[in-house]
């Protein structure tokens, strides 16, 4: 079931390491490490910026308005599908996030496949990251093309048995809803995080074949205690075909753990 969700990892490191005296790191310059992760998901995409301070001195990033970083998503001919900053409304005025040694700071975008409300072709697109900072501790940062990031991602084709899923609930409480059109008037569903399974697989009727979509509500209940400590709690929901084998499976997180 795991392959089925397929997550693009975009990765770059800067460091503004140096030594000391050619064997020791000097542990007075600024060192950062800036990822970016975007979840590609049946129904849209969630980018997670995460900046993490891996030196030993507290880091502080400044930026000329409140926008902190820019994502842009182009089609293989260079086409604008999506912006981050299309439609939203910035401060005109320098902003700066402190970041204490070995903690991270996280950001997320979220982009749901759709440009002038109509949902894109499914392939794959180029994704443009930047990092809008312009000073560090203090200091210009002077090597821009160091704080850009060029990737492909893959969105998938529309599912074609469920839509409009949404999750409420945190900590192993959780209600998810959504509509869904069936071909044998009933679906199936397990909870796993890629290792273990939380949830066996369940049967959920709807009444019936139908060519309409029809509205779903499942409530989960899981142990706090037997939650992950690291990783995506993932509720997988597909249809199993004449042959049993599951077919038009539709991941969807549930909530993210971190250690």
């Amino acid at each position: 079931m795991k392959k089925l969700f397929c997550v693009f990892l975009l990765f770059f490191s800067f460091h503004s390491n140096t030594l000391a005296n050619g064997t020791e790191r000097d542990v007075s310059k600024p060192e950062f490490t800036f990822n970016v992760i975007p979840s590609a998901g049946p129904e849209g995409v969630e980018f997670e910026l995460l900046l993490m301070n891996e030196g030993d001195i507290p880091l502080k990033l400044e930026f000329p308005t409140s926008q902190l970083f820019e994502i842009t998503v182009t089609d293989t001919s260079g086409n604008e599908l999506y912006r981050y900053s299309k439609g939203r409304y910035f401060l005109q005025a320098f902003q700066s996030i402190k970041i204490e040694p070995k903690t991270s700071y996280k950001r997320i975008a979220v982009w749901d496949y759709t440009l002038d409300g109509k949902r894109v072709p499914a392939g794959e697109y180029n994704v443009h990251v930047t990092l809008k900072a312009v000073n560090l501790n203090e200091e210009p940062i002077s090597i821009r093309d160091k704080l850009t990031i060029d990737k492909k991602m893959i969105i998938p084709k529309e599912n074609p048995v469920f839509r409009h899923v949404k999750v409420e609930g945190n900590r192993g409480k959780y209600q998810i809803i959504g509509e869904t059109k069936p071909s044998k008037g009933s679906f199936f569903y397990t909870v796993e995080d890629g290792h273990e399974e939380f949830v066996e697989e369940k049967q959920m009727d709807i009444g019936g074949e139908t060519q309409e979509w029809k509205p779903f509500k499942i409530q989960l209940l899981i142990p706090e205690t037997k939650l992950p400590d690291n990783g995506s709690l993932i509720l997988f929901l597909y249809e199993r075909n004449h042959q049993n084998k599951i077919i038009h499976s539709f991941p969807v997180i549930l909530e993210k753990f971190y250690q």
